[in-house]
C-alpha cells in the first residue's frame, strides 16, 4: 500500500535527537567536572538512538524505492543519488567547514598546538570521502563526532539502491539474506572473529546495516502486506503497548542485557513494529502527529549536526557559571536546557534559511520524476 506521508515519524525522529543531544552534554558535564547522574540510563541513550535512525532510514528509503518499482517499474539510480546529495550533502559539508575552521586552525592558534590527530589534508579526504565512521573512530574529530552516523548511512545508500534495482523482482528474498548476511557479519567483526586491525575493526563496527536491513523488512511489509499487518497481532492494542513499554524501559531505566549485541539487534525489530504501529495502522495506541513535535522532528537532521557546536560554546562559557558556586542541581538542568533550545533556535534557523533551499530542489526533482 502506498501512504504518501507516515504520521508520528517526524516525532520519533526528534525524540531519538534528543537522547544524543542529552548524551552528548551528559558528556560534556562530566569533562566539566561537574557531578551528574552517570548511572542513569536516560542519559546515556545516544548510541541506541542513532540505531533506531539507522533502523528509520532503512525502513524509509526502502519503502520510497518500492513504490519507485511498483510506478515506474525501475529505480532511478540518478535521481535517487541526487535527492540524498540535496537533503544530506549541504549541511553535512556546512558542518564539516565548521568544524575544521574552528578544530584545524583557530585552536591551534589559540592552544598552539593542534586539535586533529590527522593531519588536514587526510582528515578532509576522510571527511569529503564520506568516511567520517572511520576518522571519529580511530582519531580525534570532537565536534565532528556526529558526522560518524551520517557516513554510514551514504555508504549503505551507495549499494542499497542499485541492490533492490537488480533484484527488484525478488525484492523479499533479497531483503532477507540481506539481514542475514549484514547481521551475520556484525557478529563477526563484534566477536573479532576475523582479527581485524584494530582501527578496521572500528571503522566495521560502526556499520550497523544490519539494523537498515531490519528496518526493510518493515518498507516491505507496509508496501505488500499492509491489510495482514493491520489485522495481525502486532496491532493488538496489548502488543502495541507492551512494545511501547519495552522501548521506554530500555531508554529510561535499562535491561541487565540491554547493553548485548542480541539486545542490540533485536532492537530494530522493536523499532520497526514501532514506526509501523505509530504511523499507519488504523487503531493505533498513541498518537504522536503533535505539531510542535512533528516541527522538531522536522528540523532534527539540523538538532543533530549541530548540537555539538552548541555543546561547545557551552563548554566554554559554562566555567563561569561554576565559579559562581551555583548548586549542581541548577547547573546540570540549565545546561541541557540551554544546549536543547540553542541547538533548536540554530536548526530552526538552518532550515528555513539554508535547507529549505535545497529541499525545493530535491522536490522539484522528485515532481519532474
Amino acid at each position: 500500500m502506498h501512504f504518501k506521508y507516515l504520521s508520528g515519524l517526524n516525532t520519533l525522529r526528534f525524540f531519538a535527537a534528543f537522547f544524543v543531544i542529552i548524551s552528548h552534554g551528559n558528556i560534556s558535564l562530566n569533562k566539566l567536572g561537574i557531578s551528574k547522574p552517570t548511572s542513569l540510563v536516560f542519559f546515556n541513550r545516544g548510541e541506541d538512538a542513532v540505531n533506531f535512525f539507522f533502523t528509520l532510514s532503512g525502513f524509509l528509503i526502502t519503502y520510497l524505492l518500492i513504490v519507485e518499482i511498483n510506478k515506474t517499474g525501475t529505480i532511478s539510480i540518478r535521481q535517487f543519488y541526487l535527492r540524498r546529495i540535496y537533503r544530506i550533502w549541504p549541511l553535512y559539508f556546512l558542518v564539516v567547514l565548521i568544524g575544521f575552521i574552528i578544530l584545524g586552525f583557530i585552536y591551534p592558534k589559540i592552544y598552539h598546538h593542534p586539535y586533529f590527530t590527522f593531519s588536514i589534508p587526510e582528515g578532509l579526504a576522510m571527511f569529503i570521502l564520506f568516511v567520517p565512521n572511520y576518522a571519529a573512530k580511530n582519531f580525534t574529530v570532537g565536534l565532528l563526532n556526529p558526522l560518524w552516523s551520517i557516513g554510514v548511512e551514504e555508504q549503505f545508500y551507495l549499494f542499497w539502491a542499485p541492490l533492490l534495482k537488480v533484484f527488484k523482482n525478488k525484492l523479499a528474498l533479497m531483503i532477507f539474506f540481506f539481514v542475514v548476511l549484514s547481521t551475520l557479519f556484525y557478529i563477526l567483526v563484534y566477536s573479532n572473529l576475523f582479527s581485524f586491525q584494530p582501527n578496521w575493526r572500528n571503522f566495521f563496527l560502526t556499520q550497523k546495516f544490519f539494523a537498515m536491513a531490519i528496518g526493510s523488512i518493515f518498507a516491505y511489509i507496509l508496501y505488500h502486506h499492509y491489510d495482514r499487518y493491520n489485522r495481525s497481532f502486532f496491532v493488538n492494542p496489548y502488543t502495541q503497548l507492551l512494545v511501547l513499554l519495552v522501548v521506554a524501559v530500555h531508554y529510561l531505566v535499562g535491561f541487565p542485557f540491554s547493553h548485548t549485541l542480541v539486545f542490540n539487534i533485536i532492537s530494530s525489530f522493536l523499532y520497526g513494529l514501532l514506526i509501523l504501529n505509530v504511523s499507519v495502522i488504523s487503531n493505533k495506541l498513541i498518537n504522536l502527529e503533535q505539531p510542535f513535535l512533528t516541527y522538531l522532528g522536522v528540523i532534527s537532521y539540523g538538532l543533530y549536526m549541530y548540537h555539538m557546536i552548541i555543546d561547545y560554546v557551552l563548554r566554554i562559557t559554562y566555567p563561569k557559571l561554576i565559579s559562581l558556586n551555583i548548586r549542581n542541581y541548577i547547573l546540570i538542568p540549565l545546561y541541557h536546557i540551554l544546549l536543547l533550545s540553542g541547538t533548536m533556535v540554530i536548526a530552526g534557523l538552518s532550515y528555513k534559511y539554508f535547507e529549505r533551499f535545497f529541499l525545493r530542489l530535491k522536490d522539484n526533482l522528485h515532481n519532474r520524476a
